[in-house]
């Protein structure tokens, strides 16, 4: 009699962890594009992206809004969304995870203001501070191409955008970055604490936020 009550009282735990553990994972969402790997227990993107196996990087914007979440091209070249442990967050120009909190995940380019309340604003991500800056007058950011864009111009214009001064703040971080207000402007950081240099790309040519370079193009 006895081990038949234990038995019953062994499946019933058993039956009691199996639902808790299927309500945790039928009550997690993923984000638009992506899929619950119940595996895994990671959200996966439905479609398969251009990366290499293995790879750690940001996740695309809009993906999380999490600061200690990131994102890694699976076997099957798909991207998966991981989190770093409690207590620490995802260092996207170093791509891992450092001890502590910041207000935003670092980014290389320029992107709209969250709740942002003025179209002529955009904000950078330094130093795991967000910093909001303003478009030169007559200007309005546009999020999809990341630049400033005289008042009017549309995606498909051929106006220029508009041009800014170059900055004689001090380098916070090594590497090129694209100016925000032009297209075919860059700014060139040798190392931590130099001047920032300014520069723009040839005639018929823009500066890629992605390739880090000069590619021909009009803005």
């Amino acid at each position: 009699m006895g081990s038949s009550v234990q038995f019953i009282w062994l499946v019933v735990g058993l039956a009691v962890l199996f639902l808790a553990k299927g309500c945790t994972a039928d009550d997690r969402s993923c984000p638009n594009g992506f899929f619950l790997n119940t595996t895994s227990d990671s959200c996966v993107s439905v479609d398969i992206v251009d990366c290499q196996r293995l790879q750690i990087t940001l996740c695309p914007e809009g993906t999380t809004s999490s600061t200690s979440e990131f994102c890694r091209c699976n076997q099957d070249l798909h991207l998966e969304i991981l989190g770093c442990p409690e207590g620490t967050y995802f260092d996207a120009s170093h791509l891992i995870c450092r001890i502590g909190t910041v207000d935003c995940q670092e980014q290389y380019t320029p992107f709209a203001c969250p709740s942002a309340t003025s179209g002529s604003i955009f904000c950078l991500c330094i130093g795991g501070k967000l910093q909001i800056q303003n478009c030169p007058a007559g200007a309005t950011f546009n999020s999809e191409q990341k630049v400033c864009l005289k008042s009017g111009s549309g995606s498909g214009s051929s106006d220029t955008p508009s041009t800014v001064d170059s900055s004689d703040e001090k380098c916070q971080r090594i590497g090129l970055f694209g100016d925000p207000t032009d297209c075919s402007g860059y700014f060139h950081c040798a190392d931590k604490g130099e001047e920032i240099k300014y520069s723009r790309c040839q005639a018929g040519m823009i500066f890629s936020l992605t390739m880090f370079g000069c590619v021909p193009g009009t803005c």
